[in-house]
């Protein structure tokens, strides 16, 4: 195989999500779409590719935890060699099987928007500065130098991700956080000079703070990236196909399906249901003594 068809092949463990479920290790191109993978995992399964009625049967993929997208490709997932994917056959027409959602945590948004928690936080940078400023008028220690920088970097960068809106992955959200740590190391060496220290002393001295207040912004802004893969947005199950699956159940005595506002239980506790008109007229035309089920025959406890 040449290196670069190699390069787009990853080798897979495909666990087969079907009545008759199966473990395969096969070799699949990762830049080809879901659409056209499953066919290639459903052939190498033994699947149909069709149903009976000539119907083409769907098969969804299943990987890094969520359902693969039509157009997604595992190279836009980064899959390693012998990573576990599923493959989803869909069910058999009729087979009352109805996949289930998974039940995501309610999304509240953003909690901290709003001009009042964003001049809250402003203030807070501000005053964390004017603190370390007056800090620096004392003695300068790597610890009172550098370890004020570091929070004020990741400060500043909590401000500017407010300012869009909590979204953290966004680069501006870290080049508007640099602005603002630039701007209040200024104001943070401001204290010592107005007090009459040398400018040139005070640069020095605490320029190693401004580095770790630049390196606080870089820390913040990959902390505030949030998932690697966010969570799909919560599907809403139909109602009516869930009810239609669980609700219908054979009457016992013409065997088609029935409907709870039409069905009856037998009255015997024979564990068997019929229509109401199946049973009335069944018993119409069957007089018993009363002490058995004229459909199955089961006794009166």
């Amino acid at each position: 195989m040449e290196p670069q068809a190699q390069a787009q092949t990853c080798q897979l463990r495909v666990q087969v999500v079907d009545v008759r479920a199966q473990t395969l290790d096969l070799i699949l191109p990762t830049y080809l779409p879901a659409r056209d993978l499953t066919q290639r995992v459903a052939r190498d399964a033994g699947l149909d590719a069709f149903w009976p009625d000539g119907r083409r049967r769907l098969y969804w993929l299943r990987a890094r935890g969520r359902l693969m997208a039509d157009d997604e490709r595992l190279m836009d997932l980064g899959v390693v060699p012998h990573e576990l994917i599923h493959l989803l056959p869909e069910p058999p027409p009729g087979s009352g099987v109805v996949e289930q959602p998974p039940d995501f945590p309610e999304n509240r948004g953003y909690a901290g928007k709003g001009t009042l928690a964003l001049l809250g936080a402003l203030v807070m940078v501000i005053a964390w500065s004017a603190g370390w400023g007056v800090s620096l008028m004392g003695q300068r220690t790597t610890l009172s130098v550098m370890m004020p920088g570091l929070g004020l970097g990741l400060l500043t960068c909590s401000v500017a991700r407010h300012m869009f809106g909590g979204e953290g992955g966004r680069p501006r959200v870290a080049g508007v956080g640099l602005i603002l740590v630039l701007l209040l190391v200024v104001l943070a060496f401001l204290p010592p000079v107005v007090a009459g220290e040398d400018p040139r002393q005070v640069y020095y001295e605490a320029v190693p703070g401004l580095i770790t207040a630049m390196a606080g912004v870089l820390m913040a802004w990959l902390a505030w990236w949030g998932a690697v893969e966010p969570l799909p947005e919560k599907r809403e199950q139909p109602v009516e196909q869930e009810t239609a699956a669980i609700a219908m159940v054979p009457c016992g005595i013409c065997g088609q399906d029935a409907a709870p506002d039409v069905r009856m239980e037998c009255p015997y506790t024979c564990g068997k249901h019929f229509h109401t008109g199946c049973y009335s007229a069944h018993t119409a035309v069957n007089k018993g003594d009363g002490t058995a089920c004229v459909v199955c025959g089961a006794r009166v406890a």
